[in-house]
C-alpha cells in the first residue's frame, strides 16, 4: 500500500513498472499524476508536481535535492525519508 511505501519504493516501484510495462511507460510520461494514481493509489494534491524525463543514449538526467535554504523539519523530512502522507 502506497501510504506505507517511502518516495524512494514508490519511486522504485514506478520506474520497475515503467521498464517491464511500455504501456504504462506511455501513460507515466503523458499524464504522470494519473499513472501514479492507477499504479499506486496515491491521489497527489494539485500543489504537487510530477515530470517524468526518459534518459536516452545521449542525454542523462540529475535530479537535484531542493535548495538549502530549506527549514529544519523540511530537512529533517529530507533526511528521513518521504512518506506518501506528506503528500495528502
Amino acid at each position: 500500500m502506497a501510504s506505507e511505501m517511502t518516495h524512494e519504493e514508490m519511486r522504485a516501484e514506478l520506474i520497475e513498472r515503467a521498464v517491464t510495462d511500455e504501456e504504462f511507460r506511455q501513460r507515466l510520461m503523458a499524464d504522470p499524476k494519473t499513472a501514479v494514481k492507477d499504479a499506486l493509489g496515491l491521489d497527489l494534491p494539485d500543489a504537487i508536481s510530477v515530470q517524468v524525463h526518459e534518459d536516452t543514449a545521449t542525454t542523462s538526467h540529475l535530479v537535484l535535492p531542493p535548495a538549502a535554504n530549506l527549514s529544519q523539519s523540511d530537512l529533517d523530512a529530507a533526511a528521513g525519508g518521504v512518506t506518501s502522507a506528506m503528500y495528502r
